[in-house]
């Protein structure tokens, strides 16, 4: 299908899907999926962009139904993980050549596919401050490193930038939909073949079978998170339930202390040679033991909202991360997500 030209803007994320359609099928949809939800919302609408529209909407049906119930497209936590976690593998790459200074056009190519890839999680709400800066500077590293190739200078790495260079981003995405940059752009590692291995959620909700702009809180109310994620102990338990053993059959007066030893043992003047055995000392009765209630734990420390979406967020990322073995990211954001709930080394995580 060839998109219409009053289409022309949403070009850029039909060629990713086609590049995407065989090695990252998740990608791709949601690429496809995206573009529908844009042209759908932005029109205009006549016979040809209708028909087009039409198409495509089939086409999406069709591979939602082949991915089955792939948690990838059926959850949209897992949803927005993968294609983060992906997006940000390309930003990555494209950012560590740039910083190594060897930007090339590829590099700039990369920097663009990668605001594109980060432009799908539209999808699912509102973006994350951090998420749109990163799009904001992927689409001015592009620019910047096309105007120095196109001056014969060595691109500058790293972020400086003015008003003007911003302004030639938005230059180079235009480019991009006429197909100046429509070459294919290398990938860096791919992810995990089996998507379907991805963790499940606590809870799931299944995105709309026909695009439609998803509302922003989906994203964060599919996992509700208790501010106290631990159950306190039994009330039952204290060292006070195991009281010392006492002699079954004797009566209470049975268990008063011993007599005194016998006189034997109060008179020296017997010689120590012809002093008798002493009397085995008896072993006193045994005390019981006082023991003390154990206070009752603290009360759970209150969470505002915020903080437990937060908390969410972070620890999503750390599961994204995982299912790339990328361990240090994953212990980064779960040391975010527990610091957002109010643990930290500053407190021994709560011990």
């Amino acid at each position: 299908m060839e998109v219409p030209p009053d289409l022309k803007y949403i070009v850029p994320y039909i060629q990713r899907a086609q590049e995407l359609a065989g090695r990252e099928p998740i990608v791709s949809y949601y690429a496809q999926y995206y573009a529908a939800t844009l042209a759908i919302s932005r029109g205009p609408k006549n016979k040809e962009t209708n028909t087009y529209l039409s198409q495509l909407l089939d086409q999406l049906e069709q591979t939602k139904a082949s991915f089955g119930q792939n948690e990838a497209i059926t959850n949209d936590l897992v949803g927005y993980a993968h294609i983060e976690n992906f997006a940000l593998k390309v930003f990555m790459n494209a950012d560590n050549e740039d910083r190594a200074g060897k930007a090339s056009k590829k590099t700039a190519k990369t920097f663009l596919a990668s605001s594109i890839f980060l432009e799908l999680l539209k999808s699912f709400g509102e973006l994350d401050p951090e998420v749109e800066a990163k799009i904001k500077y992927a689409k001015w590293k592009a620019a910047d490193i096309t105007k120095a190739l196109r001056e014969g200078r060595v691109p500058t790495p790293g972020a400086p930038g003015d008003k003007e260079e911003e302004r030639e981003a938005d230059e180079i995405v235009a480019a991009a939909a006429s197909g100046t940059l429509d070459e294919d752009t290398d990938m860096p590692m791919q992810p995990p073949s089996s998507i379907s291995e991805f963790p499940s959620p606590p809870s799931n909700f299944t995105a709309p079978l026909q695009p439609s702009p998803p509302s922003p809180e989906n994203a964060q109310s599919s996992t509700p998170v208790s501010g106290n994620s631990n159950p306190p102990p039994p009330s039952n338990v204290s060292h006070s339930s195991s009281p010392a053993p006492q002699p079954p059959s004797q009566p209470p007066t049975q268990a008063s202390p011993p007599p005194p030893p016998p006189p034997q043992q109060q008179q020296p003047q017997q010689p120590p040679s012809h002093q008798p055995a002493p009397a085995p000392i008896a072993a006193p009765a045994p005390v019981p033991v006082v023991q003390q209630q154990q206070p009752p734990p603290p009360p759970p420390t209150l969470v505002d909202p915020a903080a437990i979406a937060s908390a969410q967020k972070h620890a999503k990322w750390a599961i994204s991360a995982l299912n790339y073995d990328d361990i240090k990211t994953a212990r980064t954001q779960l040391l975010d997500a527990l610091k957002d709930l109010g643990f930290s080394q500053d407190n021994n995580f709560g011990y």
